[in-house]
């Protein structure tokens, strides 16, 4: 049931001059602005990379009670079908969440060919979780099975589970706040700053028609985490330091058409965390908390452009973005909980964009402009992915150098 969207919030590295191998001149500043808004989530992709409601789905059945109860039901001595009928209930969490983000950043051109830059983005997110039954008990069926049996005690069993309660959702959500201490499941609201990204930008390579930027960076854990103790919230930033390296380039056809291209990968440093302790592979709900060493996977991100000039002032560029991150790692003096929590961990996402620019930077290199600024209007939809959220979002981009 955590949340964890993947939300692209500003960027003044993108093509500022519709060459991404570009740096500011010296002395140059820019200054940028992105608005994010998201669609509502309610589905993502899951291992099989095929997608599934965002909320989780699960129901006690004979199994479920012989594991809390050390065998309640012997399928040695009762009749299996008996076993296999009982059903205290199903259960759904429908679960969506929308997002708006304000991102800003800055850049200054240090020399000719050597930039700096900051970006940081500030959320505001709503998470909307609702617990419903989806499926009744089956203790009447199950009674009426064993009570065909001529042994007393497989008489007395159906008399006892003729008796047992109905567990509803109330029940559902009892047994979340007071056995396993979880806020109740509901309605989650949060805003606050993400991480905090800082680097240079190298322009190595500059060809005329085509180049080659390099930009080393970190990345701070200034950001909202999330909190193990609320199961529908949603962290802002994942509470460690990164690094990571990036490289840039692209090609000039002409006037009209230009292409380009970067590679990202980002090293994620490992953090001390206090975690809920998972004590089955894929039931994430427990009762005990502990310290982990947690290692999130290192990510690769690689994205491909081509921008087609209308005319000096108007663009359009198709991007296609590819997102892969390595599974993660846990270390902590739970043997088990460290091999549940790292299972399924990898993430894959693959995006399209599609941005419609009004720029004025090449009516202001060819002095027929007096300030040189650029406003974007961006679709974004994920389309495939592996453990990451079906988001789709609409963004806005001004940026503006002097």
């Amino acid at each position: 049931m955590k949340l964890a969207l993947v939300l692209l919030a500003m960027s003044v590295s993108g093509c500022v001059f519709a060459q991404t191998w570009k740096t500011l001149p010296k002395g140059v500043r820019i200054v940028g602005y992105r608005n994010v808004t998201t669609s509502k989530i309610d589905s993502n992709f899951n291992q099989f990379r095929s997608e599934t409601s965002l909320g989780a789905t699960f129901k006690i059945d004979g199994a479920t009670l012989n594991n809390l109860s050390g065998n309640f039901l012997n399928p040695s001595n009762i009749d299996p079908d008996a076993v296999k009928a009982l059903t205290v209930g199903e259960y759904a969490v429908d679960a969506s969440a929308q997002a708006n983000v304000h991102g800003s950043g800055i850049g200054y051109g240090l020399t000719d060919r050597v930039m700096f830059y900051a970006e940081l983005a500030f959320y505001n997110a709503n998470v909307n979780a609702n617990l419903k039954r989806t499926r009744g008990n089956s203790y009447k069926k199950v009674a009426d099975l064993l009570s065909h049996s001529s042994d007393p005690a497989m008489q007395a069993l159906s008399e006892n589970i003729n008796r047992l309660p109905d567990v509803n959702e109330k029940t559902i959500q009892s047994v979340i706040t007071d056995y396993y201490g979880y806020k109740p499941i509901g309605t989650w609201q949060g805003s606050g700053y993400g991480d905090l990204e800082t680097g240079l930008m190298f322009n190595v390579l500059d060809r005329s028609t085509w180049g080659v930027l390099l930009y080393p960076g970190i990345v701070l854990p200034t950001g909202r985490q999330d909190d193990p103790d609320i199961l529908q919230d949603m962290g802002f930033g994942d509470g460690q330091f990164d690094a990571f390296g990036e490289m840039a380039t692209g090609y000039i056809f002409n006037d009209y058409l230009k292409v380009g291209t970067t590679f990202r990968y980002t090293y994620q440093h490992p953090t001390d965390k206090k975690l809920r302790v998972q004590q089955e592979r894929d039931f994430t709900l427990s009762r005990e908390s502990g310290t982990f060493n947690v290692k999130y996977g290192d990510k690769i991100n690689w994205m491909f452009n081509s921008t087609y000039s209308i005319n000096d002032w108007i663009s359009v560029t198709p991007v296609y973005r590819f997102m892969y991150q390595m599974p993660s790692s846990y270390n902590s003096d739970f043997g088990d909980a460290n091999k549940y929590m790292a299972y399924n961990s990898d993430k894959q996402e693959h995006q399209v964009q599609l941005t419609t620019s009004l720029s004025s930077i090449t009516p202001f290199l060819k002095k027929q402009f007096l300030l040189p600024a650029q406003i974007n209007f961006n679709v974004v939809q994920t389309v495939a992915g592996k453990n990451v959220p079906k988001a789709n979002r609409i963004e806005f981009e001004f940026r503006m150098i002097f």
